[in-house]
């Protein structure tokens, strides 16, 4: 099992986050141990090694809940205020067994408050605060107890009022900066969801939904490449609306467009997951059959044709009927595109002349403008 998961963003960034904290234990215990070389603490090296053996226990069963996914079931995945209470408890512990350079090390609580940056607004940053300068007082009010020969009452209470006022200040500025990162992630996210309309609209026809004129020659290409690499044969069927016109000059060119919209869907429905549905041009569509022989294409052309034909259109009169004239035909190895839409073209003119509301085959071995 990896360290940092690959398969989960979100989770791989908790378990760094958590990792930077886990390091700060050791910055801190370094920290210990010179002090215990100048001899500014009370702890005994036996003492220190079960203190810090129980932080690691502790970070152990975090990493533990983090890499197993059960910190996901909770409302904050992160877990940042468990974490940042341990790391308080910690420095409380670590502050009070020193002496001389207690004010000093409290510049360890503030390395746990930065972690709140991640997660924290203004309300939950005062809170936190709150229960910090609480621990503090609590550990004044122990060393009062238990080492009054060390304290200098108006320097603790001096000390106690700069520390708050630090801890409000770091407050409203981890709150701030919080609140622009949020804000941040919030214009990535309008900004990636904004590009991804962009794209959808770049490839799209915006009234039909189907792929537009220009990307249906970019998936003929990626098809044709298939082809001569592979072998993996594809057909492709151009479909055009009979006498669309006067549904237009009839209803009103709205009632037009849901006409062209409905037959799209229903013909989307009919086609294969790995078939395109493409917008050729006016009332003028391409399905693009991957791996589809000519008899393929016959077929999927012949079910477009007959779920068109009885389709009915909400608005207009129940006798309404729009029909399709189709022409099919299948690649041919190491022909051009423009070749291959030619002779499906002849097909769809033949279905034309030939009556319409019909499918009509160009075969490939055919010389392009035969009859097939």
């Amino acid at each position: 099992m990896r360290l940092i998961p690959r398969d989960d963003p979100a989770q791989a960034l908790r378990i760094r986050r958590f990792l930077i904290a886990f390091v700060a234990y050791f910055i801190w215990l370094i920290l210990i141990v010179y002090c215990h070389f100048l001899d500014l603490i009370r702890l005994s090296i036996g003492e220190t090694a079960i203190l810090y053996g129980g932080l690691i226990v502790i970070n152990i069963g975090f990493f533990f809940v983090f890499r197993t996914g059960l910190n996901k079931k909770f409302s904050e995945p992160s877990l940042t205020v468990p974490q940042m209470v341990v790391a308080t408890i910690a420095a409380m512990l670590v502050i009070y067994f020193t002496d001389r350079i207690r004010a000093l090390l409290l510049l360890i609580y503030f390395m746990t408050f930065i972690f709140g940056v991640f997660r924290f607004n203004l309300r939950q940053y005062i809170l936190f605060a709150l229960f910090t300068f609480c621990s503090y007082l609590l550990l004044v009010l122990m060393l009062f107890q238990t080492h009054p020969e060390q304290m200098d009452a108006p320097i603790e209470i001096l000390q106690l009022f700069i520390f708050g006022t630090v801890l409000f200040w770091f407050s409203l500025v981890g709150s701030y900066i919080s609140s622009l990162r949020n804000r941040l992630s919030a214009a990535n996210h309008e900004l990636k969801h904004a590009l991804a309309t962009i794209e959808d609209l770049a490839i799209h026809d915006d009234l039909t939904g189907a792929y537009n004129r220009r990307q249906m020659h970019e998936e003929l290409r990626k098809a044709k490449n298939l082809a001569d690499r592979g072998g993996m044969p594809f057909s492709v069927a151009i479909f055009d609306l009979d006498y669309f016109k006067p549904v237009n000059d009839d209803f009103g060119h709205q009632k037009g467009d849901e006409v062209l919209q409905q037959v799209v869907r229903q013909v989307g429905s009919r086609i294969r997951e790995t078939d395109i549905l493409a917008r050729y041009g006016g009332e003028e569509f391409m399905v693009i059959m991957v791996a589809s022989d000519i008899a393929g294409a016959s077929e999927c052309a012949q079910k477009i044709r007959k779920s068109v034909h009885n389709l009915k259109y909400p608005g207009l009169p129940d006798s309404f009927r729009i029909t399709v004239s189709i022409g099919a035909t299948s690649y041919r190895p190491e022909e051009s595109v423009d070749e291959m839409i030619s002779r499906a073209d002849t097909a769809l003119y033949r279905a034309k002349a030939n009556g319409r509301d019909r499918v009509e085959i160009e075969r490939p071995e055919t010389e392009p403008g035969r009859g097939g």
